[in-house]
């Protein structure tokens, strides 16, 4: 999470199916800035942890981008991208 807002990577494609839509609120990665974000996060992943995952993220981005879900609680529904420093936010889980 990143100042209330998730992003999820939906490579099954049904990830809309299997959303609580009561409780959060769910859009593609649709701004420069939510772009910015999200590259961001997954390179600091990859800083943090070598994720070869990420790295295939990255290298084939403008594949992967139509698949990453922004979920953002009932809170940040006017904020549709966090206004934080990612680098000092962000818990990297090895």
């Amino acid at each position: 999470m990143t100042g209330g807002i998730a992003y999820f990577l939906d490579e099954d494609g049904d990830f809309p199916a299997r959303v609580n839509n009561e409780i959060v609120s769910i859009q593609r990665v649709s701004t420069p800035a939510g772009e910015a974000q999200l590259r961001e996060l997954i390179s600091l992943h990859v800083e943090k942890t070598g994720s070869g995952k990420a790295k295939a993220i990255l290298g084939n981005w403008s594949e992967y981008l139509p698949k990453f879900y922004q979920v953002v609680p009932p809170s940040e529904t006017d904020t549709p991208v966090a206004s934080v420093d990612v680098g000092d936010q962000v818990a990297v889980k090895a």
